[in-house]
């Protein structure tokens, strides 16, 4: 690890910096919004961790970075994502867990490509917001801060120019590197295949399961997506190890789901 970060302090300072400002704009404005009473919840988390990314990106890098893959795979790739990544906060925001598991996937799209200058700003600014959601989420009162629609397609775009501008050459760590999304992007797959939407996370609920668990299951999933399925060079062996690695994900959590006990938890 000593390795990775000798000369890239910089990067890492920066995103650090504007992480903390993004955590505290986030706070601000959902003590602004308690006060008016707003019950609503708004896109705050996904526009300011964006926002922060991109312009992280934009001071460390000297100008537009050759990408591992086209411009189009990536602008579908970065929908799916997002939609997925809606999907995931719509059901989880109340439990904190979309900052901590974006943090994670930023360290194993980190350890996944060759090139970490992006990847180490992206870290970043995802680990100070982790106090947003871990180990239980700050903003109690109300509605936390949410990622919304419009704020999840903006990170997903964010973490794909990110991993394509890292791996330039390897096109392999790229889809490696977003692979590292594992639970925030096989978990709304899961409770889609299930015919009364459950989810495998539901049989937390309510426990100290989820500030844990969740977190650990994607450590596993990023750091087997870093390790393994961003190994090869060529994009479609890497697909074909991402596809197992996410069907088994997947699987294991409709399996999951559907265990007679799973109906003890469900979530709000």
């Amino acid at each position: 690890m000593s390795g990775l970060l000798t000369g890239r302090t910089d990067e890492l300072g920066i995103g650090l910096v504007l992480g903390v400002a993004a955590t505290l704009a986030c706070l601000a404005v959902q003590a602004h919004r308690r006060r008016r009473g707003s019950g609503s919840s708004a896109p705050v988390l996904g526009v300011a961790l964006a926002v922060a990314g991109a312009a992280g990106i934009a001071l460390t890098t000297g100008g537009p970075a050759s990408l591992a893959l086209p411009v189009p795979a990536l602008a579908v790739a970065a929908g799916a994502v997002g939609l997925a990544l809606a999907d995931f906060d719509r059901r989880w925001r109340r439990h904190g867990l979309v900052p901590p598991l974006l943090a994670v996937a930023a360290a194993g799209a980190w350890a996944a490509v060759p090139d970490v200058e992006t990847a180490l700003v992206v870290l970043g600014v995802t680990v100070p917001m982790t106090l947003l959601g871990w180990p239980s989420p700050l903003v109690r009162s109300g509605q936390p801060p949410s990622l919304g629609v419009a704020g999840a397609l903006g990170v997903a775009a964010l973490f794909a120019w990110m991993v394509a501008a890292g791996a330039a050459g390897r096109p392999g760590a790229a889809v490696g590197g977003l692979a590292c999304l594992g639970i925030l992007v096989a978990e709304p797959v899961a409770r889609r295949l299930d015919s009364r939407r459950r989810s495998p996370l539901d049989l937390l609920t309510g426990r100290d399961g989820p500030a844990w668990a969740a977190p650990a299951a994607q450590v596993l999933l990023a750091g087997l997506a870093s390790r393994v399925v961003a190994r090869p060079e060529r994009a479609t062996t890497a697909l074909l190890l991402a596809a197992l690695e996410l069907g088994l994900a997947v699987g294991a959590g409709v399996a999951l789901a559907r265990r007679p006990w799973a109906d003890r938890g469900t979530a709000p």
